[in-house]
C-alpha cells in the first residue's frame, strides 16, 4: 500500500492561481487550478474545484467552518460583525450546529413557504407594474433588491412600516460576505448590524407578548430555558432550546440571507436568459417549466462562488494528505463547471439530462446545506414566471456593473430594455 504524500509545498506556498486572475477570468482561473490536480495553489488558500471532491468535503466532519479564519486573514479581529459571525450558525459545527438546525427546521418549513406563494406572485406583479410600460428598468433597484426582501419580511413577520429599513440593513451587512468589500465597508457593516440586532430584540419581545402566525413567533418561543421541555416550535425536546443571543442573531441572519443571495441570483438568472430569448419566451408561454430554468441558472452561475473550510483533522484524498490546520476554499463554481460531471458545462441548457443527472451545489451540501433553499427556489420561480409573462426577453444595456466574482457575487446594476406584454 502506497503511503499518502503530504500536501506539497507547491500547493501550500505557491500562488499559481492569483486573486487578480480570479477577478479577471474566474472560470479560466478555475480551469487552470483544476489542471494542477484535485487541490491547487491559489490566493489566499489552496482551492478544490472537482465536483466529487467539493461535494464530499462539504459533508466531511473533519473540515470545519472557517469564516473566522477569513476575517482574521483580512485583519478583521473585533467589532460587531466579527463577533456576530464567530457565534453565528455559519461558523458552527457539530452538536451545537445540529441543535440550531433542529429548531430552525421545525419553524422554517416547506408549508410556511407554500403559504407564501400567492404573496410572491402578487408582489412580483406589483413591482413589474411600476416599470413595464416604460420599456426599461434597472433590475436590481426596481425588482431584485425589493422582491426577496419583501417575501422574507412577510414570512418572518416584519411590520410593513419597517421593511425598507430591513432591506437597507441587509444590503449593508451583505458587504461583509465578500473579502473584497468587507474591509472597505466594515464601519458601515458594524453600524447596520447593531441596528438590525436591536430591532430583532424588539421584534422578539413583541412576539412573545403578542404571538402571531409568523416565523419570529415560532423562533422566539423556541428559545425557552434549556431543558425546560416546554414551548412551541422546537422547545419540546429537552436540551434543544436556543439561547436568546442565538435567537436574535438567527433572525438577523435570516433577514440578510433571505435577501442578499436571492437578490443576486435573480440578477444572474435574468442576465443569463437575455442571451436565450427562446428559453425566456418558452417560460412566458408556459411551455417550459420555470423550475428547470431556475435549477440550471443556479448551476450555471450561483451567487455563492465558494466556501472556506479549515481542516481540523488530516484528510487524505487521491494519495495526498492535507494537514490539520490548513485552510482550503471549496469552489462551488469550480464544482458546478467540472467537465467530468457537467459536459458542455458553460452552456445554459435547462432540462438537459446530462446537467440534471447530478445535483448542483449552489446551496452547498452536508450539514451546512442552505436552510432556506426551498424559499429561494420558490422566489426564483415566481419571479421568473412573472417577468417572462409580463415582458419580452430583455436586452442588457450599457452601464451594467458586477460585484467581484468572489464570496457572494451578482450585479450591482443591470439596466434592461424590453416591451411590455399584457398582464395575464
Amino acid at each position: 500500500m502506497t503511503e499518502p504524500s503530504s500536501l506539497p509545498d507547491a500547493v501550500t506556498d505557491s500562488t499559481d492561481t492569483t486573486l487578480d486572475q480570479f477577478l479577471l477570468d474566474p472560470l479560466g482561473a478555475l480551469a487552470a487550478a483544476r489542471a494542477q490536480g484535485w487541490i491547487a495553489g491559489a490566493e489566499p488558500f489552496p482551492i478544490v474545484t472537482g465536483y466529487d471532491d467539493v461535494r464530499e468535503l462539504l459533508a466531511d466532519p473533519r473540515l470545519r467552518a472557517g469564516f473566522g479564519d477569513v476575517m482574521h486573514l483580512l485583519g478583521v479581529t473585533a467589532g460587531p460583525f466579527h463577533d456576530w459571525m464567530l457565534s453565528s450558525p455559519l461558523n458552527m459545527d457539530g452538536e451545537e450546529h445540529r441543535r440550531w438546525r433542529s429548531v430552525m427546521s421545525r419553524t422554517f418549513t416547506p408549508r410556511s413557504v407554500d403559504r407564501l406563494r400567492p404573496y410572491m406572485e402578487a408582489t412580483a406583479n406589483t413591482l413589474i407594474d411600476r416599470f413595464a410600460e416604460a420599456g426599461s428598468c434597472e433590475l436590481v433597484a426596481d425588482f431584485a433588491d425589493v422582491f426577496p426582501s419583501l417575501c422574507m419580511c412577510e414570512l418572518i413577520g416584519v411590520p410593513e412600516a419597517d421593511r425598507d429599513r430591513f432591506r437597507g440593513w441587509a444590503n449593508t451587512v451583505g458587504y461583509g460576505f465578500s473579502p473584497v468589500t468587507m474591509v472597505v465597508h466594515l464601519a458601515e457593516i458594524d453600524d447596520a448590524l447593531e441596528q438590525l440586532l436591536a430591532f430583532a430584540d424588539e421584534l422578539i419581545a413583541r412576539r412573545r407578548a403578542e404571538p402571531a402566525d409568523d416565523l419570529v413567533t415560532r423562533i422566539a418561543h423556541a428559545s425557552i430555558d434549556e431543558g425546560d421541555g416546554e414551548g412551541e416550535g422546537g422547545g419540546d425536546v429537552p436540551g434543544d432550546a436556543l439561547p436568546d443571543e442565538l435567537v436574535r442573531g438567527s433572525i438577523a441572519g435570516l433577514v440578510f440571507a433571505g435577501h442578499e443571495t436571492t437578490k443576486n441570483q435573480i440578477g444572474w438568472m435574468v442576465a443569463g436568459l437575455a442571451d436565450h430569448p427562446d428559453v425566456w419566451d418558452a417560460v412566458g408561454r408556459g411551455d417550459l417549466d420555470a423550475g428547470e430554468v431556475v435549477e440550471e441558472s443556479l448551476r450555471h452561475r450561483s451567487t455563492v462562488t465558494g466556501v472556506g473550510r479549515r481542516v481540523a483533522e488530516p484528510v487524505e484524498r487521491h494519495g495526498t494528505e492535507v494537514a490539520a490546520g490548513t485552510n482550503v476554499l471549496l469552489s462551488l463554481w469550480g464544482a458546478d463547471h467540472d467537465p467530468s460531471t457537467f459536459p458542455d458545462h458553460d452552456s445554459f441548457r435547462p432540462g438537459d439530462p446530462a446537467h440534471a443527472a447530478s445535483p448542483h451545489l449552489a446551496f452547498g451540501h452536508g450539514p451546512h446545506h442552505c436552510l432556506g433553499a426551498a424559499l429561494a427556489r420558490a422566489e426564483l420561480r415566481e419571479a421568473l414566471r412573472a417577468l417572462t409573462a409580463r415582458l419580452t426577453c430583455p436586452t442588457v444595456g450599457d452601464g451594467a456593473a458586477w460585484k467581484p466574482p468572489i464570496g457572494i457575487t451578482g450585479p450591482e446594476r443591470l439596466p434592461l430594455t424590453f416591451t411590455a406584454r399584457p398582464r395575464p
